[in-house]
């Protein structure tokens, strides 16, 4: 049996973009140790679905909706456009659509926004993951393999699009100021077949530890997203991302050096670190993750499929080429999925 695969993936974000040095202009912070956030996290820029010129953080929370809903659809169906192009096929030709979000919410759901813009068939099957953070593009993804395996020659859609931007907090907690010194807003779309050149996706392991629940998500004061990103998270993403590589290579019967790309979440300076040390990667190994975080901050959802477009854009893979895709979620999670050339 012929294993699915990704034919086309393609990324997109909204046109400003800004270094962290400008937004620490704009935003409140003037102790050393809350600005140290923005300028000690290995990223450089990140793109925002704001205005430059009339931006200030001071945004209502309704205001944060019709950005949201703005933004993600707009960066979404651009994505999506250029995937369709890469895979050289129609819209009316996708059978499965799975999006993913956790920034902002909408009833209609972004799928139907999609649905409509892009005139895709009026049978087509869909669903939507949107409490599952970062980890949820991974997600996506085992039910876009699951769907091909039950119904080969068809094609699927993933679609991540992310406004982080709309879910900043201001108060004088350090986990906020944290939040708002990474994230970063982006889209990301990936069609599958079943056929047809591409990286296969061979099988997904899911990881998941609810002593954790509490330490990361977001909570909703007043009604206004609020993220909670406990300290805690980098060690025990650490030794979750471990345990999960570990077992994938176990059901697999691979050893660590035959993985050549390692397609790890950009989720912080901090837990790309520590997940070095604890799985003795190299600096090569984590190049294509610490790229996606300089060049463009942490998008949730999306990011790990900027990392894997990363490296389908460097041109480095020879057929046969294994890769390690690893995200991380609240709950708290850690998806992985094993790749080849």
């Amino acid at each position: 049996m012929a294993h699915p695969r990704i034919i086309a993936l393609a990324t997109a974000n909204p046109v400003a973009q800004f270094s962290q040095e400008e937004l620490l202009t704009i935003s409140p912070y003037t102790d050393e140790r809350r600005r140290g956030f923005f300028l000690h996290s290995g990223i450089e820029r990140r793109h925002l679905y704001l205005d430059k010129t009339s931006f200030r953080p001071t945004e209502t929370t309704d205001e944060l909706n019709a950005r949201y809903r703005e933004g993600s659809i707009e960066i979404g169906c651009k994505a999506i456009r250029r995937a369709l192009e890469l895979a050289a096929c129609s819209a009316q030709e996708i059978d499965f659509l799975a999006t993913t979000s956790c920034t902002g919410r909408l009833c209609p759901g972004l799928d139907a926004y999609f649905v409509r813009e892009f005139r895709m068939k009026e049978g087509i099957q869909r669903v939507h993951v949107g409490d599952m953070g970062c980890a949820s593009a991974m997600i996506a993804l085992q039910q876009a393999h699951n769907y091909l395996i039950a119904f080969p020659g068809h094609r699927a859609l993933i679609v991540s699009a992310e406004i982080c931007s709309s879910t900043y907090y201001l108060d004088d907690s350090l986990e906020t100021a944290v939040a708002n010194a990474i994230f970063a807003d982006g889209a990301a779309a990936a069609i599958l077949a079943s056929e047809g050149p591409g990286i296969e996706v061979l099988g997904h392991m899911s990881l998941v530890r609810p002593e954790y629940l509490g330490l990361m998500g977001f909570t909703y004061p007043n009604g206004r997203p609020r993220i909670l990103l406990s300290k805690e998270i980098r060690g025990i993403a650490t030794s979750m991302i471990k345990t999960l590589t570990e077992g994938i290579l176990a059901r697999y019967h691979l050893k660590q050096e035959e993985i050549r790309f390692w397609v790890l979440h950009s989720a912080g300076r901090g837990v790309l670190e520590r997940a070095q040390r604890a799985m003795r990667l190299s600096d090569d190994d984590l190049a294509f993750s610490r790229g996606v975080l300089r060049q463009y901050g942490n998008m949730s959802s999306a990011t790990a499929l900027f990392v894997l477009n990363e490296v389908v854009k460097s041109g480095q893979a020879s057929p046969g080429d294994l890769g390690l895709m690893i995200a991380l979620g609240p709950g708290f999670c850690a998806e992985g999925a094993l790749l080849r050339w």
